[in-house]
């Protein structure tokens, strides 16, 4: 693979490529891994909310890096990947603090889709996604909280892993949501996926397979017509290499829109919770609808926020018992693929509530979930996820790999 790396005089050159609009402002940070181990010779790239010694960590949001003070220590995430031989070679741009799901950032621009030019790439971990998918570092470093690593590899058409929450440490990571965020895996390589997650969480991947593989009927009933067809068209892909298909199953009676409000109401009060008090002496300069997200979790009332809290307890018991019995829930990643950018906002508004929609499950149950790139509607990417029950991260990634051995 050929890597390019952002504008840096780190490595000794004056003239880099950053193609894609990628790279975050400030995210020339190029640092050599160690001279062996299990990713040696790999390149990575991480979202522009990972600590590096030395650096400002901007967040999307211009006024936040003004603020900033150099990190003094480098993210376990970070460091982890450099000790295992790979190099970092730049910081991506995101959503601004990562509070968006497209990609479209209102100060730094939007990074380009290499897989659907003239689309959004999806977000907030948008750079790293297009990054990966433009071939310029084997592999990245993101979040997730909603949907943010799960959509854009969805969208930009790359190998993503959102794991079961808590496994990998988020030190040194910029945090909204401690009860939703993850660090999150992107590639373009099943096989490279695998192995960043055997690093990441400290686990050998091992064949094992679960007992079935339960299409949500529900989760397809959000989705447009043209991404049910390439879904469906890609199922006898996970029955040869996953397991079983079984069909009729949904989750709750509740719909899956229903659930969007819930995590909204403990996501937007949490984010509240830690910005807040920057935002309140700080006065930033947000996008508009950056700026309506902080807004409403700051009017989550201790009410409102109780019983979206008793409502995920439910949720979860009901994620639980659909994969009961070993079995992983198989849905599209998003419902729809990749609207153009520049598309009106309030077209962007009901997409983004269906999207969450899908993504919210494993989000309220903290499981891991995988998007792999099976997929293509109207010749656009989307994703095609298996969800699996808390710890089975390394389930998931041997699933991929034997699809990609497959392909």
């Amino acid at each position: 693979m050929i890597c390019y790396f952002p504008n840096s005089t780190s490595v000794g050159a004056s003239d880099m490529h950053d193609p894609l609009n990628a790279f975050a402002l400030g995210g020339d940070v190029y640092i050599d891994g160690a001279k062996a181990g299990p990713l040696a010779g790999l390149t990575f790239a991480a979202k522009d909310v990972f600590d590096v010694a030395g650096y400002v960590t901007g967040a999307g949001n211009p006024d936040w890096r003004r603020l900033a003070e150099p990190a003094k220590h480098t993210a376990w995430a970070v460091s982890t990947l450099l000790a295992s031989g790979a190099r970092l070679v730049g910081k991506t741009h995101t959503d601004e603090l990562t509070r968006g799901i497209f990609g479209d950032n209102s100060h730094y621009g939007t990074p380009e889709n290499p897989r659907a030019p003239g689309h959004v790439p999806g977000g907030s971990s948008s750079g790293s996604a297009a990054a990966v998918a433009g071939g310029l570092c084997s592999m990245a470093l993101g979040t997730d909280t909603a949907g943010s690593t799960r959509v854009p590899a969805s969208f930009c058409g790359v190998w993503g892993l959102r794991p079961t929450l808590g496994l990998i440490p988020m030190d040194g990571v910029l945090s909204q949501s401690n009860t939703f965020d993850t660090v999150g895996m992107l590639t373009d390589d099943p096989e490279l996926l695998a192995k960043m997650g055997e690093v990441l969480l400290r686990k050998k991947i091992k064949d094992v397979r679960p007992a079935q593989a339960v299409v949500l009927e529900d989760a397809l009933e959000a989705s447009d017509p043209a991404v049910i067809a390439a879904f469906e068209a890609a199922l006898p892909r996970i029955q040869q290499a996953v397991a079983p298909i079984v069909r009729g199953r949904k989750l709750s009676e509740v719909p899956l829109a229903d659930w969007v409000e819930h995590q909204n109401a403990i996501q937007g009060r949490e984010a509240w919770e830690t910005f807040g008090e920057w935002i309140n002496n700080s006065n930033p300069r947000f996008g508009f609808e950056v700026a309506d997200n902080f807004l409403r979790g700051s009017r989550v009332s201790q009410r409102t926020l109780s019983a979206a809290r008793g409502f995920r307890l439910r949720a979860k018991r009901w994620v639980q018992d659909a994969m009961e019995g070993n079995s992983v829930l198989v849905l599209p990643t998003t419902p729809v693929t990749a609207p153009p950018v520049h598309s009106p906002r309030s077209v962007m508004w009901e997409i983004r509530h269906r999207i969450v929609s899908l993504t919210t499950i494993a989000g309220m149950a903290g499981c891991p979930q995988i998007s792999m790139p099976l997929c293509k509607a109207d010749g656009l990417p989307v994703g095609l996820s298996l969800i699996g029950p808390r710890g089975s991260d390394a389930m998931l990634l041997a699933a991929a790999q034997r699809i990609g051995k497959g392909s």
